[in-house]
């Protein structure tokens, strides 16, 4: 998620078929004006074709809006997007095909069972692994109740990161596989101790302004915001080699975080090419009970390379996987390979 609170807009009340036109008007200038995907189309011929899905039987406005905010996204092709109201979540209905066609069958029980909390294990040989978890922040108005979310979860990343490191260490692995999104500041804080000073990611706006993450003595800032207060920064033996491990399931702030380290050419990625819902999102609050995230950057490394589509691995790993018993899983026994042979 690129940012926590955009704006809040107040939409005036009104009834039946006018107040669900007005509302609409609403997001659809803002899709329009904002989506990167806006030079993609012909706005003149998609209008009318999106304002027909306006539901005018619905009692409720935003109810009766929110199919034409799905074919506005379909239309563009966003498949990162999402409008949500009181809690319910929608968005282009080919998104889903689209994620779940990316990711194995191995992978997805696993998510299902929960195995993709914040761990960290000492594999035999001295190889240490962590399995970073996905970064949920609640949406919140208050940027400094979000910052604080925000460098808690960055803060335990790190905690686990530091007690692993005490270790003889002859390799790391950073295991992104189980990685749902979330928080990218809380993920790239989180991780810092494996990042360079300095920019380490960025969003390229619409507007062609840049966002860039930039750590300073640990800390990490958003622009000139301070994001992350670690109180805990591990050090890390400047040749540790590092195997970062993606996959279809490696989703927005996971795919942030790995292009990060995407940033470091000496560490290698292992697996398949991660999802692809990569943009930075804006969440706009148009009421306390709707928010429309939307998409409305590119994502970049610190050497400045722009990731349009995904995150691809350095070798390939499409089977194998074990999440259960590390030491019977591909990608990790790929890893620990090629730390044998790398200086």
């Amino acid at each position: 998620m690129k940012k926590l609170l955009l704006s809040l807009a107040f939409i005036t009340t009104a009834t039946g078929l006018q107040a669900q036109h007005k509302l609409f008007d609403s997001v659809f200038t803002l899709i329009q004006t904002k989506s990167v995907y806006a030079n993609t189309v012909n706005w003149d011929s998609i209008k009318p074709v999106v304002y027909k899905q306006i539901d005018d039987t619905k009692a409720d406005s935003i109810e009766a809006f929110i199919p034409a905010v799905n074919k506005l996204l379909q239309s563009l092709g966003d498949m990162h997007s999402s409008i949500a109201y009181k809690g319910q979540y929608s968005g282009n209905p080919d998104a889903y095909a689209y994620v779940r066609k990316k990711i194995d069958s191995v992978t997805l029980k696993a998510a299902y069972k929960g195995l993709g909390s914040l761990h960290t294990v000492l594999l035999k040989g001295n190889y240490g692994y962590i399995n970073i978890p996905v970064a949920g922040v609640e949406p919140t108005e208050d940027m400094n109740a979000a910052i604080q979310q925000i460098n808690g979860i960055a803060q335990s990343i790190a905690d686990s990161l530091s007690t692993l490191l005490k270790q003889p260490l002859k390799g790391l692995i950073v295991d992104l596989r189980l990685n749902g999104g979330g928080s990218s500041p809380a993920l790239v804080g989180g991780l810092a101790a494996l990042l360079p000073a300095g920019t380490c990611f960025a969003f390229s706006n619409y507007n062609a302004s840049k966002d860039a993450m930039v750590l300073k003595n640990g800390s990490l800032f958003y622009d000139t915001l301070q994001m992350t207060r670690l109180t805990n920064v591990p050090t890390v033996p400047k040749k540790l080699p590092v195997a970062v491990l993606i996959n279809g399931y490696t989703t927005s702030a996971g795919e942030h975080v790995a292009i990060a380290l995407k940033t470091v050419p000496r560490y290698k990625f292992f697996g398949t090419p991660t999802r692809g819902q990569i943009t930075g999102n804006e969440s706009i609050f148009l009421r306390k009970d709707l928010v429309l995230s939307l998409s409305t950057a590119w994502a970049e490394d610190g050497l400045g390379r722009k990731y349009p589509v995904d995150v691809q691995p350095d070798v390939f790993i499409t089977k194998g996987f074990n999440f259960e018993d590390k030491t019977k899983d591909s990608c990790i026994l790929a890893a620990i390979e090629w730390f044998k042979t790398s200086k």
